[in-house]
């Protein structure tokens, strides 16, 4: 059996753009000659973060409750969001956790990066755990956003994941890395 190897692009055309992503068609050939038409969906990155605030009753982590228009459902999940275009995923993350929460950290680091979907997806998603969080603001919510913040305990946060308004993939995953960067077995 011969192992897979790397396939080149030798045309693309955007065939639509919808402001948050567009759809690209790539042809594409492999090293062993095979060649095929494939969909791609081209986003820009995105970040997300687990906030630790360090309470008298133990560490909790910062969530956020909101409405997503994918599910139709109220999702609860880190926060996070999109890194424009040339911004550092650090200084994004860091944004939109002030923005979505009034939460700044102490520290910010990087726990990991993931591909959303890598079979046709373009985009990155990355992680980052926020130490020491503390509020220094109220929120700055954009217009089309409605966001609840909840302290939870950190053991009941995990406990929550695939509950039904627990649902969001990429922020279970992020808690996976979070549980990697506090050296939690699994």
């Amino acid at each position: 059996m011969r192992k897979p190897g790397l396939w080149r692009e030798t045309a693309k055309r955007k065939l639509a753009d919808y402001r948050i992503f567009d759809v690209s068609e790539s042809e594409r050939e492999s090293e062993a000659g095979k060649r095929g038409t494939f969909y791609l969906v081209n986003s820009l990155d995105w970040a997300g973060v687990i906030p630790v605030v360090d309470t008298p009753m133990g560490r909790q982590l910062l969530m956020i409750r909101q409405y997503r228009h994918g599910t139709g459902r109220l999702c609860l999940e880190f926060p996070g969001g999109v890194i424009e275009r040339g911004e550092d995923p650090l200084l994004a993350v860091g944004r939109e956790l002030v923005e979505e929460t009034g939460y700044a950290p102490e520290m910010l680091l990087p726990i990991g990066d993931l591909s959303p979907n890598p079979a046709f997806m373009t985009n990155a998603f990355h992680a980052f755990v926020a130490e020491g969080c503390h509020c220094i603001r109220e929120q700055c919510l954009d217009e089309q956003e409605e966001i609840e913040v909840l302290l939870v305990p950190e053991r009941d946060a995990i406990d929550l994941v695939g509950a039904e308004d627990y649902g969001h993939a990429l922020m279970t995953a992020a808690l996976f890395l979070y549980m990697r960067y506090r050296g939690f077995s699994l």
